[in-house]
């Protein structure tokens, strides 16, 4: 298993779509499309990568973020979005995102970004416990 991914979107076909191309690459998927049942799969699994859209049923993608960041602080965050005009990057940056992807999605650019997350981890974890 290279690494455990949860992605946060209310359209099914996106959550289909992720589960089927990064669980074919080794990756454990876990999906959602509520928020609060994502900060609850945040509290009990160790979750690497979050992908997260921004406009979700009931909840803004942005406070979410922020939530996320400060129940997992090295877990990679990266923004998805098919209404780009109305989420400024700057934002996404402050709120604690770590990349921002705009639908409809690159899928072999999403599995590199996911790729590059994991390594950095990896570089932090061996930081970390070889202190």
């Amino acid at each position: 298993m290279k690494g455990k991914i949860l992605i946060v979107d209310d359209e099914t076909s996106v959550r289909e779509l992720f589960t089927g191309v990064f669980t074919d690459e080794d990756y454990e998927v876990i999906t959602t499309e509520d928020g609060n049942q994502a900060l609850d799969i945040l509290k009990r699994d160790n979750i690497d990568v979050i992908f997260l859209d921004l406009k979700l049923f009931g909840m803004n993608g942005i406070d979410l973020c922020r939530q996320m960041r400060e129940a997992k602080p090295m877990s990679m965050i990266f923004a998805i979005t098919g209404w780009a005009p109305l989420f400024e990057i700057e934002e996404c940056r402050q709120a604690g995102f770590d990349d921002y992807f705009e639908k409809p999605l690159d899928m072999d650019m999403l599995l590199e970004a996911v790729a590059d997350a994991i390594k950095k981890l990896d570089r932090w974890k061996k930081r970390y416990y070889n202190t």
